[in-house]
């Protein structure tokens, strides 16, 4: 077992998002693979938070020039942040493991290193996801479901979340990429991870993923909502980087609903869907529809279960009588978000037990 690479896996347990120990060590693994020693080392010097080569070179007495060649190629590699300033000016920072590292690496997945992943995800984060009490993740739901009078905030509407953004990339999604290649995937749609501003810049000029239009960012999320695909993106209000397109079957956010019972990580959104049992059929189109297996027949109508709906509309859009609709919930009932992405951290920090940034 290497210790620098035991030192940087503790470094990355102080984001709040952790990065925890396991009894196999599968986590080192992991890391040993993705890090050289020295570049384990590099990274043990980095802050959170964007700084300049001169800055970390004089931190840890390196020759700028040769360590910002060896910064590049490691966020090349999604091993670290990259933020370019301009052309002449660039920082590095240090990027947890979820979301960031294990991301990063949709594009380097072998059926070696998806094994390690996985096992990690089950043994590590399943576990500490079970002890956390903020959502990091909220619902968006369909838009064009949405009927009735109350007014939409801004973070509820997929329309303005893009129409507020200036630059776009589309990924193919890391869980619907992996279940893929272990043979255990869906059809659903694969390019279907989306990024904004200075997340798109990164996963574009690393080849992460593609540059697209905001037409296109559109017409993708159509096409997501037609593969009954359902939006997430941060739980907080401003400045979002990215959206995600999740399944039930494949996906590690809903994961921790269909699989780990684990929903308090997932902040539904602010509606939820009702049905009108006058108009109903039974025709079960919802709950192929349904990705949280809220939805039951009981004596040819659909049941949906207040508790388990996550409110994503995606049973909505394809009911055929039309019998079902999203209701806003009352106030008592609203998923608390975030103003900014500083405060959901600062509050993920605190449930955490943890202080964030960390030097």
């Amino acid at each position: 077992m290497s210790n620098v690479h035991e030192k940087l896996r503790e470094r990355l347990d102080m984001f709040p998002q952790g990065f925890p120990k396991t009894k196999s060590g599968v986590e080192l693994k992991i890391l040993e693979n993705l890090f050289s020693a020295e570049e384990a080392q590099i990274a043990l010097a980095l802050r959170p938070f964007p700084e300049p080569v001169s800055t970390i070179a004089e931190r840890v007495g390196a020759d700028q020039k040769e360590l910002g060649e060896t910064l590049y190629d490691m966020s090349k590699r999604g091993l670290i942040l990259r933020f370019k300033e301009s052309e002449e000016v660039v920082y590095y920072f240090l990027a947890p493991w979820m979301i960031g590292v294990w991301e990063f690496q949709v594009n380097r997945l072998t059926q070696d290193n998806i094994k390690l992943y996985e096992q990690y995800y089950e043994e590590g984060m399943v576990p500490l996801n079970k002890t956390k009490n903020v959502a990091g993740f909220r619902v968006i739901p369909i838009q064009k479901e949405i009927q009735d009078n109350t007014e939409i905030q801004p973070f509820e509407k997929v329309s303005e979340i893009i129409e507020s953004q200036t630059r776009f990339a589309v990924a193919e999604s890391i869980c619907r990429k992996e279940a893929q290649m272990m043979g255990k995937g869906c059809d659903k749609l694969l390019e279907s991870c989306m990024s904004f501003g200075f997340a798109a810049d990164y996963y574009i000029e690393n080849q992460l993923g593609r540059e697209i239009s905001k037409e296109e960012a559109k017409e993708i999320l159509l096409k997501a909502e037609e593969d009954g695909l359902v939006h997430f993106s941060s739980n907080h209000a401003d400045g979002k980087i990215f959206m995600c397109n999740c399944c039930g079957c494949c996906c590690k956010a809903l994961a921790n609903i269909t699989k780990y019972d684990n929903p308090g990580v997932i902040a539904s959104s602010n509606y939820f869907a009702s049905v009108n049992a006058n108009t109903c059929d039974g025709c079960e189109a919802c709950t192929e529809r349904c990705q949280v297996d809220a939805i039951q027949i009981e004596d040819d109508i659909a049941i949906i279960s207040p508790a388990n709906c996550i409110g994503c509309g995606l049973c909505v859009s394809t009911c055929p009588t039309e019998s079902i609709s999203m209701i806003h919930k009352g106030p008592d009932s609203l998923s608390h978000i975030f103003a900014n992405d500083n405060e959901l951290t600062q509050a993920r920090a605190k449930d955490t037990n943890k202080t964030f940034p960390f030097e």
